[in-house]
């Protein structure tokens, strides 16, 4: 079974003092939900978990944690291109982590159970069953597809394998052929969209809390001079902020969705940047988290890229 193999690793590489902690996932305050856990005592490995809730994107805790010392993380497959984006930017050194990477068949949230009719209160156990999601109550197994109770980035997403691990478990589920995004144009249409969207901010920031790729000590919209931004909650300032982080994020964002999952009124942030992403791989080929890229986007100027100075749009 995969959450003891899991268990095992993270024991053995506490008990050998490889690592001094390990991150994973533990039980939350209902069955369809989970929470990060720091594992630090061999004893406590079985606080860690595994199944198709475990959503958060760990990587946000290596900057910190792995700044003077190895630690083990539990990663998913998109966790793993986090790392890897971090590990390429400087802000954490291979050698601090021990990667225990897991094969993914994508994560599943609670409105999407809703909406298959699960009470949400009887659930004890959700598990992979193939293509289908098998959800454990009091009294009833019920299978839901796939296509039904996944989060929308992980219907497009073909990467379920950890490019890079120190350790790898379980098998990837292959996804549907069915499931699937379709990444509009850009269009003065788009622009009236992402105005309506922006407009429902409230600059709570917490997109930019839970993003790995966040990592600056000092926000641009937290400096003084200069002064990029105002802390109104107007459109206008609101687009400013997001946009801005958008580029930002443009061949970073690995598209896990934490933004997404946290923000209070449900902007669909990480669709921003898979736009984006889509024009830096359509123009530049590179792809965000990629092991095999040695140098970041901007940082891998080639003589026959695209000027976006004498492109169209």
């Amino acid at each position: 079974m995969i959450q003891d193999t899991i268990r095992q690793e993270a024991k053995k590489a506490l008990e050998s003092g490889e690592v001094r902690m390990v991150i994973g996932w533990g039980a939350g305050s209902v069955p369809f939900k989970t929470t990060p856990v720091f594992v630090d005592n061999p004893q406590d490995t079985d606080k860690l978990i595994w199944n198709p809730a475990c959503t958060n994107n760990l990587a946000v805790y290596l900057t910190k944690l792995a700044r003077d010392g190895k630690v083990g993380i539990v990663a998913k497959p998109c966790d793993v291109r986090s790392i890897v984006t971090l590990i390429r930017e400087k802000q954490v050194k291979r050698e601090n982590v021990f990667i225990i990477g897991v094969g993914c068949g994508g994560v599943v949230d609670a409105t999407s159970l809703q909406n298959g009719d699960v009470k949400l209160r009887e659930i004890t156990s959700l598990e992979w069953d193939g293509g289908d999601l098998l959800v454990t109550t009091e009294t009833t197994k019920t299978k839901l597809s796939a296509a039904a109770v996944l989060r929308e980035q992980c219907k497009e997403c073909d990467d379920r394998t950890p490019s890079v691990s120190d350790v790898s478990i379980g098998e990837a589920v292959v996804r549907a052929s069915d499931l699937k995004i379709e990444i509009p144009g850009l269009s003065e249409d788009r622009q009236k969209y992402w105005a309506e969207q922006f407009s429902r901010c409230i600059r709570c920031y917490a997109c930019r809390q839970v993003c790995p790729a966040c990592y600056c000590e000092t926000c641009f919209c937290d400096r003084i001079e200069p002064k990029w931004t105002a802390k109104k909650a107007t459109t206008d300032e609101a687009w400013m902020f997001h946009a801005t982080r958008a580029m930002h994020l443009v061949g970073r964002c690995i598209s896990c969705g934490e933004c997404e999952r946290v923000c209070p009124v449900g902007i669909p942030a990480v669709e921003l940047a898979r736009e984006l992403n889509a024009i830096a791989k359509e123009r530049y080929g590179f792809e965000a988290g990629d092991p095999q890229a040695d140098k970041p986007l901007l940082g891998n100027y080639q003589e026959n890229d695209v000027d976006p100075a004498h492109h169209s749009e």
